[in-house]
């Protein structure tokens, strides 16, 4: 069973430091056992980044995370996979 783990604390500094300097007023990370979900919010546009260093992303992960953290906005998202790494961007209305 997959699970979705927030783990942004232990990456406290990296956010601040990104939320100080980009567009993005949200920004939460995950662990999906080996692979790891960064989920960015900006005005109307979501931007999810699935890496793992070890093996590519599974079909099973991709549509999980898209799942539980886009809902119905899923059926709009444009999805790039490269490997070990899964980009996924939505713009809501």
């Amino acid at each position: 069973m997959m699970n979705l783990v927030d783990v942004t604390n232990s990456y406290a500094r990296q956010i601040n430091k990104e939320l100080r300097l980009s567009p993005a007023h949200f920004i939460k990370v995950y662990s999906l056992g080996n692979s790891i979900v960064v989920h960015k919010k900006k005005a109307k546009t979501h931007e999810i980044v699935i890496s793992n260093k070890l093996r590519p992303i599974t079909d099973d992960e991709l549509n999980f995370v898209l799942e539980h953290l886009l809902g119905d906005l899923r059926k709009d998202a444009t999805i790039s996979k490269s490997g070990k790494v899964v980009e996924i961007e939505v713009t809501s209305n």
